[in-house]
């Protein structure tokens, strides 16, 4: 009898000693930054979204925030009504700062959440069927997005966006593809830009990844 409550107890303090080490790995971590418009000034009460999903964090009269963050974070986001907002890829840093550019679209509330932002864990979907073809939401959803006659680059890639040579690649529900034109918006039920972590893909990673997820 004292041998099998011996074995109860190691087994409790090994699960114990597992559940523990699996917390530390999920580690919070804190991230500060500031945020500034284009002329370097700080904007206050711009608020901070992770994963796009709404968090209290806001930034002070001094464009400064501070939030933590687990390891399984992807994406920082900040929205200011009346400057728009910026999306980037958050890869362990402890710092990110953000700057407005000066012509950066302006979106109400109502678009911000139409775009999925501050949806719950419910299994609720963004709706980007108010957008009249994919181009059109790559532009408006991602600042890092440049898109002309057709063409995507990602602007941050260290690549030529004149040269044509690195366009990004292209994933659609796990499968890369050469054109997404044929997509509607309506149709797409999670999209994401990574121009980091891209050495999966060799040589053809280095102008970036667009992973699409269709309904």
């Amino acid at each position: 009898m004292n041998r099998i409550i011996s074995l109860a107890v190691i087994l409790i303090i090994s699960i114990t000693m597992t559940s523990t080490a699996q917390e530390e790995v999920l580690k919070k971590a804190e991230l500060t930054g500031i945020i500034t418009d284009y002329g370097n000034k700080p904007i206050k009460g711009v608020r901070i979204f992770v994963d796009s999903l709404k968090t209290k964090v806001k930034t002070d009269k001094k464009g400064f925030y501070k939030i933590l963050l687990s390891s399984e974070n992807k994406l920082i986001t900040a929205f200011s009504a009346d400057h728009g907002l910026i999306d980037i890829d958050y890869t362990g840093q402890n710092k990110i700062n953000f700057i407005f550019p000066k012509n950066s679209p302006i979106l109400t509330k109502k678009q911000f959440r139409d775009l999925g932002y501050g949806a719950s864990k419910d299994g609720f979907n963004p709706d980007y069927s108010s957008y009249s073809d994919i181009f059109q939401l790559l532009k408006s959803k991602f600042q890092n997005i440049v898109v002309s006659n057709g063409t995507v680059r990602i602007a941050g890639t260290g690549m030529s966006l004149s040269s044509g040579t690195y366009p990004p690649i292209f994933i659609v529900n796990g499968t890369q593809v050469t054109n997404i034109a044929g997509i509607s918006p309506s149709d797409i039920k999670n999209i994401s830009v990574e121009k980091a972590n891209t050495s999966l893909y060799g040589s053809r990673g280095a102008g970036g990844v667009i992973k699409i997820k269709l309904k």
